[in-house]
């Protein structure tokens, strides 16, 4: 057999929901993938537009499989991954939410890392953050050691669209659908309890920060998210001890008051931030953004200069 034949089929999973330009340029960018052996499963979580409408005129005979699956009401994004797991046939399966977009290699280079690493289960990638005015590269972090411990503190793999799993895992551990925010970490912790993650220190994937509807604008849902979080894994954080237990917390309180300084809640992010510290007073960046949120919008702008010089 030539190496194309043996190619393993990577099953593309686009969630969708009332986002018809982006849609229409994140299907493009699975169409430029330099890997040739592409199913692609849109899953419209109830768009006002159906999906297959939007996508009507593209061209997908290029893949070797296409599928457009829609619910019958809006579910959330975490139903909308377990749906496109569900309807998936490839051996891998690599996810692209609607308003991101994946640089040309980003399959191949996956691929490659599945096949030169043994027993991995999970390969993530950098990301450009495209603001309005610039770009900005996040290579994730080195992790050295436990990535379960990592993970509950902070999301170092990123957003769902870097990462492509093996199916038979992501088969096995279905996300959460009770989470509004935080859905990727949930699984992502998950994950790590079952298998190893490989990172691959390059951005390969596109987050347009100016898309309509970015969950990650959203306070009410962020701090849901966090209390759920918490209420899930604070048992698994206490086996590693109760000052761990404590500073998974104070990460937490921190994650969810970063969302909420960003939507300029002030006073919300202040509370936040305060509970941080006080579960976890051993981080400078709890105490910086606690200042920075004293002074409402006048110190806004130190704090984005911070978290740059940061990441």
């Amino acid at each position: 057999m030539t190496e194309e034949q043996t190619r393993p089929l990577v099953t593309a999973i686009i969630t969708a929901y009332n986002r018809p330009k982006h849609l229409r340029s994140a299907v493009q960018s699975v169409l430029k993938q330099t890997y040739d052996n592409i199913e692609l499963v849109v899953v419209d979580d109830h768009s006002d537009i159906p999906a297959e409408n939007v996508l009507i005129d593209t061209d997908v005979s290029a893949l070797s499989n296409y599928n457009v699956v829609r619910h019958d009401t809006n579910r959330g994004a975490n139903a909308a991954r377990n749906t496109g797991i569900g309807a998936a046939s490839g051996e891998y399966l690599a996810f692209l939410d609607d308003d991101d977009e994946w640089l040309p290699k980003k399959l191949e280079r996956q691929i490659k890392a599945f096949k030169t690493t043994e027993n991995i289960g999970l390969v993530y990638t950098g990301i450009k953050w495209s603001l309005p005015d610039d770009v900005e590269i996040e290579i994730p972090p080195t992790v050295d050691g436990d990535m379960t411990k990592a993970l509950l503190c902070r999301n170092v793999v990123g957003s769902m669209s870097v990462v492509m799993v093996r199916a038979d895992i992501a088969q096995s551990i279905s996300l959460d659908e009770r989470f509004p925010c935080w859905a990727d970490l949930e699984w992502f912790v998950n994950l790590s309890q079952e298998t190893k993650f490989k990172r691959i220190p390059e951005p390969l994937v596109v987050y347009n920060c100016d898309s309509p509807n970015r969950l990650s604008r959203n306070f009410e849902k962020a701090n849901a998210g966090r209390q759920l979080f918490v209420e899930k894994f604070e048992p698994l954080a206490a086996e590693y001890g109760t000052l761990f237990q404590r500073k998974m917390r104070g990460w937490a309180a921190y994650r969810a008051g970063k969302s909420a300084f960003h939507n300029g809640l002030y006073e919300q992010s202040r509370q936040l931030f305060v509970s941080a510290i006080i579960s976890h007073p051993f981080e400078p960046m709890f105490g910086t953004y606690l200042f920075a949120s004293l002074g409402g919008r006048k110190t806004h702008k130190m704090a984005r200069i911070v978290n740059r010089q940061r990441s």
